[in-house]
């Protein structure tokens, strides 16, 4: 057999579950309380520090949902917990300190303005709704009903916790689900059992000033005119008459013998409506049927024309005694002639109308004023819907405006008398508003016509172009733009805006009235208001503003459950069903469901997509990469993108890219260029990773734990990664093990790919990373964290210019508690204990792996630590017992000789004091001691048992000052007497305690065989003998560690062993070396051993690199 020797240059490769033999170079079988790492090697995990001396909360209850986020480099991290019953707890990561949480709308601020809506807590946390835009100043409301300074009393504080807890209520923490942007956290509850997650509406769009309405806007005004509208709300119609044709059939002119003068000349315009009586001015004596019967209603507006002409000529009964003024010689001939200029309404054949012209006064025989009968001899039918309330009533036919294109045609008196007979129907009611008419009932449905379209137009709720609404109308009053007679998808709603009030305005796009408007269960915010408290409130979603269910229609996660609230190309996205919802972008203040307008689809409206699939996908989460949007589905993942750069709802797509099992628990994590995610389905959990996400194409999804099948466990909760660290942990709640991911990349090649796991004292509930430090949250409440980096705060031993970090869980230095006081040292009992420690309060298994640990070199015990031989706890702190003096530093005895009164110098020879150091001063009692006399041997002014601060004014001489300030400033303790006898000066030890949990390090090795390399690749030489002398193990940073080798058919071999150059180190040095190699002697056969490396004190230890040598023979029977 022959000597060999072959090296593994480094151990970063973690663990792996493959035969030994297939395990690369750098691969161990199990690593536990490390982090491999291609610089430092496999080096001891840091010791996790507690944030606060105590417990975050001692009564929190079990279970519920952690969440965190990272405020600033100042404040730190926050960690909030959604409690089973709904409350919450937010706990700062800096400090530990609780911050209280108010449930309800933000504190009216009498500096801020408000728009209509805004809601405020007042007084006694009720709360209160903005009854106007632009409200500021005033007094804080605080009225409990109704409206007052233009604040409306909403509710009281408690209604909104109530239905806030009710909101966030689950048994399973899975199910609530936040987003942190900035300052605000949004909270989701998919809980299907919970009813109050089910999204939903309240209240309806604005609604009309009336129930029913229109308007009658006059278009132009015109001599000799009907302006008729029918009013009408049923299907009984009315059959109207008005006459065509009208003849003269009688007249009372005077045509006999007289003075030759024609009275009664001239032209008269009549309107006639029959009544019971006329006036004297209307020159009207009757209306009469064919049967010759009086008629006093239902005929109306006939207007017609008389002329009267007259001729004089000389009578037949000329007499030439009859000459002169009152002669009887002339006669009139008269031509009479009737023009019908309005049909009016209601006229029959053989209607009689018995005028008298204004101008035919004493123009009968009587020498009274002659009348002319009309009678109607031709009438047009025509049916006409205009039934309202009544039959008929709706018929509205007011006079027609003057013939007489001199007289003046005003707007005024057209839309008074249309208003006059409008306002006759019962129901109904009108307004006159500028040159228009609104007519409304709150009672009574009914629908406007025209009659003469060039005179007037109407509309109701619907217009076919928007160019024929009036700029002066009804305040409020809304409106339909059809478009398209055939489809609704172009229609749109706009509302008239007074400028002040009804009257000029102008017209704004606005929601169909009456429909689902404010969205309701929806995602919670939780927003942080200042250092010290925090408020969570029911967020504002934007209102439905504009459109109608087909043009704007409700977002599809209403009447569904949402189950992820994600942030995506600046607009809020939400996973409901198997749906993706986003906002209008940049309304992140306001999230906006709904369309901006109906009128035109734009690249900043919402986007509502459906993810298709055969099978069902309900998505429950998602990541942002630079192609899009790519969401989980339990079995399948979706790249939601845009066509181009441009992501709008014209371009947005949702297509499956892979259908790999997905733990809908645990959110993807960015890796910097690729997705990473947990498979639940197995027995184990898998964790895979996906890379080269396009819009095109399938991406790559590779299992990354496959080479440790079977390490980390179903139903893993837990997930963080940092990727400035290139690490990854996971973890389940409940349980004391985190498994870690430790990878490097260059460029498109993972030079690392480690597996490792951390084990702690107490399981976890809850982790996360935050700027290379790692936070966890165990089952006793207690906050820890680990600096993935080191900082100047943590705990080291440094020597030879170098630091060591003291590795200890759940640790705190003694001296920066707030209840620390210094040890009472027992001399007697050589023991020393410590009171009033915080620290210890409640802590279980107190004795179990505790230790403290001195990490002042000026101690004399730099670098020694001690498990505590006793603890008591009290309900606020604990006592603390530790055997040997901790409380104490070097001590020296000094002769009286020693203390110079004229200089008050004291000689020490390398006293070792630097200026502000604390010193004990103690009289040695002489052996003669006289009771009363023994204060007389003290050096005055020094008192026994009193702590001074010392001044260095060389390494073998010092004074002493009575406060640090004066130390510093030089200001010296006059002493005035040596005393006698002997004196102790003690170096008071006021920092550099450590007390914390030790835990192990480990790593089980593989078995050692000769590899060859072919073309990069190592091959394990599994048939060859190989005898193992010995192993040369290089070490990083290494303090105290030991060896086991497990043999085969012989007992466990252990070997402690204390890292020291040449077995031996200087009195004040901690056992601690920068780099060391260990020769470890084995002779075994490499089949028939199994080589452990561990370390449990708070020493680091790091592998670097192992090298074997051993006995090789290559010679062995091969097959035929």
């Amino acid at each position: 057999m022959a000597g060999i020797t072959q090296t593994i240059p480094q151990y970063s490769l973690g663990m792996s579950e493959q035969p030994d033999q297939l395990k690369f170079p750098g691969q161990v079988k199990e690593v536990t309380n490390a982090i491999p790492d291609i610089t430092k090697g496999l080096y001891k995990r840091p010791g996790a520090v507690r944030i606060d001396e105590s417990r975050i909360s001692s009564n929190l209850p079990t279970g519920g949902s952690w969440f965190h986020y990272f405020r600033d480099e100042t404040e730190g991290s926050y960690i909030g917990q959604v409690q089973a019953d709904g409350d919450i707890e937010v706990f700062s990561c800096k400090d530990g300190s609780r911050k209280p949480v108010s449930f309800g709308a933000d504190d009216w601020e009498s500096t801020k303005e408000y728009d209509k809506g805004d809601k405020v807590t007042g007084s006694s946390n009720r709360q209160y709704r903005a009854a106007i835009n632009g409200l500021t100043g005033g007094s804080r409301p605080s009225h409990t009903s109704g409206t007052t300074s233009n604040w409306e009393f909403v509710e009281l504080g408690s209604t909104v916790e109530t239905r806030i807890k009710n909101y966030l209520t689950t048994t399973v923490p899975e199910n609530i689900q936040t987003l942190t942007i900035n300052d605000s956290t949004f909270i989701t509850n998919r809980d299907t059992s919970n009813a109050n997650t089910l999204v939903g509406t309240t209240g309806t769009t604005d609604a009309t000033p009336h129930t029913h309405f229109g308007f009658i806007e006059l278009l132009r005004t015109e001599n000799g005119r009907q302006y008729g509208v029918n009013i009408n709300n049923s299907t009984a119609t009315t059959t109207l008459t008005r006459a065509t044709k009208i003849k003269i059939t009688g007249n009372s002119y005077d045509e006999g013998d007289g003075s030759g003068h024609c009275p009664g000349i001239g032209t008269e315009v009549f309107a006639v409506t029959a009544k019971g009586s006329y006036g004297a001015s209307e020159n009207i004596t009757h209306v009469k049927n064919s049967g010759g019967t009086t008629l006093t209603s239902g005929k109306d507006n006939l207007t017609f024309r008389i002329t009267a002409l007259g001729q004089q000529g000389v009578s037949p009964n000329y007499s030439a005694a009859n000459t002169g003024p009152g002669g009887q010689n002339y006669r009139c001939s008269y031509n009479i002639e009737a023009v019908l200029l309005h049909g009016g309404e209601g006229w029959a054949v053989g209607d009689v109308v018995r005028v008298i012209p204004e101008a035919a006064s004493n123009a009968d025989s009587s020498n009274s004023q002659a009348f002319v009968d009309i009678t109607v001899t031709e009438i047009e039918t025509t049916v006409v819907n205009a039934t309202v309330a009544s039959s008929a009533d709706g018929l509205i036919r007011p006079s027609p405006t003057p013939f007489n294109a001199d007289t003046a045609v005003t707007a005024d008196t057209i839309l008074g008398g249309l208003k006059t007979q409008i306002d006759a129907i019962s129901g109904v009611s009108c307004q006159i508003i500028g040159t228009g008419i609104y007519v409304f009932s709150n009672t009574q449905d009914f629908n406007l016509e025209i009659v003469e379209e060039d005179l007037m137009r109407c509309f109701q709720s619907s217009v076919n172009d928007v160019q024929n609404l009036p700029n002066q109308c009804k305040n409020g009053y809304i409106v339909k733009i059809a478009n398209s007679r055939m489809s609704d998808e172009d229609d749109y709603y706009l509302r008239f805006e007074g400028e002040g009030g009804d009257g000029v305005g102008s017209w704004i796009e606005c929601a169909k009235p009456g429909i689902a408007k404010t969205l309701t269960n929806m995602p919670l915010i939780l927003q942080r208001i200042d250092s010290f408290f925090f408020r969570i409130k029911e967020f504002t979603y934007a209102d439905r503003r504009v459109g109608d269910d087909t043009t704007n229609p409700l977002p599809s996660f209403v009447g569904q459950r949402i189950n992820k609230v994600l942030f995506f190309r600046n607009r809020l996205a939400i996973l409901s069903g198997e749906n993706i919802i986003t906002s209008r972008p940049g309304t992140l203040g306001n999230p906006d469901f709904f369309t901006e307008t109906a009128l035109t689809v734009s690249a900043s409206d919402p986007v509502d997509i459906s993810a298709a699939s055969t099978f069902p996908s309900e998505l429950f989460d998602g990541i942002e990469v630079n192609t899009g949007l790519v969401v989980f589905s339990t079995n399948q993942q979706f790249l939601l993108a845009a066509d181009d750069t441009v992501f709008n709802p014209d371009t947005a797509k949702l297509r499956s890219i892979s259908t790999f099992n997905y733990n809908e628990t645990i959110p993807p994590i960015s890796l910097g260029t690729t997705v990473a995610y947990v498979d639940n389905s197995g027995k184990f959990s898998r964790f895979n990773e996906m890379a080269n996400i396009r819009r095109e194409g399938e991406p790559n999804v590779v299992e990354v734990s496959k080479v440790v099948p079977t390490l980390l466990p179903k139903d893993i909760d837990l997930l963080t990664n940092s990727r400035e660290n290139s690490i990854i942990l996971l973890g389940k709640t409940n349980s004391n093990e985190v498994f870690g991911y430790k990878y490097f990349q260059v460029s498109e090649q993972r030079q690392q790919a480690a597996w490792f796991k951390w084990k702690f004292k107490n399981p976890l509930i809850y982790h996360f990373i935050i700027n290379d430090e790692y936070f966890f949250l165990d089952t006793d409440y207690y906050l820890q964290s680990i600096k993935l980096v080191q900082s100047e705060t943590d705990p080291t031993i440094t020597q030879d210019n170098t630091d060591f970090l003291i590795h200890l869980d759940n640790h705190a230095v003694l001296n920066e508690l707030s209840t620390y006081t210094r040890g009472n040292y027992n001399s007697t009992n050589n023991i020393t204990t410590f009171s009033g420690l915080k620290f210890l309060k409640e802590v279980t298994n107190s004795l179990d792996n505790l230790v403290v640990v001195d990490t002042n070199p000026d101690s004399g015990r730099f670098g020694r630590y001690v498990k505590p031989t006793g603890m008591t706890l009290q309900t606020s702190s604990g006592t603390l017992t530790l055997p040997g003096n901790w409380r104490d530093g070097k001590t020296y005895i000094v002769p009286s000789s020693d203390i110079n009164t004229s200089t008050d110098e004291i000689t020490i020879n390398n006293h070792g004091f630097k200026t502000g150091d604390s010193v004990e001063y103690r009289k040695i009692p002489p052996s003669n001691l006289v009771s009363g006399t023994w204060q007389s041997t003290w050096a005055t002014p020094l008192f026994h048992a009193s702590v001074y601060f010392a001044i260095k004014i060389s390494d073998n001489v010092f004074k002493l000052a009575t406060t640090s300030n004066n130390a510093t400033a030089g200001t010296a303790i006059d002493i005035t007497s040596q005393g006698s006898g002997n004196h102790q000066f003690t170096e008071q030890i006021t920092s550099g305690l450590t007390i914390g949990y030790l835990y192990d390090y480990e790593v089980k090795f593989p078995r050692f065989y000769a590899t060859a390399t072919t073309q990069g690749k190592a091959r394990a030489d599994i048939n060859s003998s190989l005898v193992l002398h010995r192993l040369k193990i290089h070490f990083g940073k290494i303090g105290l560690y030991e060896t086991t080798l497990k043999r085969v058919g012989k007992p466990d071999y252990t070997e402690v062993y204390e890292s020291t150059e040449l077995d031996e180190y200087n009195a004040s040095d901690a056992p601690y070396l920068d780099e060391f190699i260990q020769t470890v002697p084995v002779y075994e056969k490499n089949e028939n051993v199994d080589v452990i490396l561990k370390s449990s004190h708070p020493a680091p230890a790091t592998l670097r690199s192992l090298a074997w040598e051993g006995d090789y023979s290559p010679k062995y029977y091969k097959r035929v």
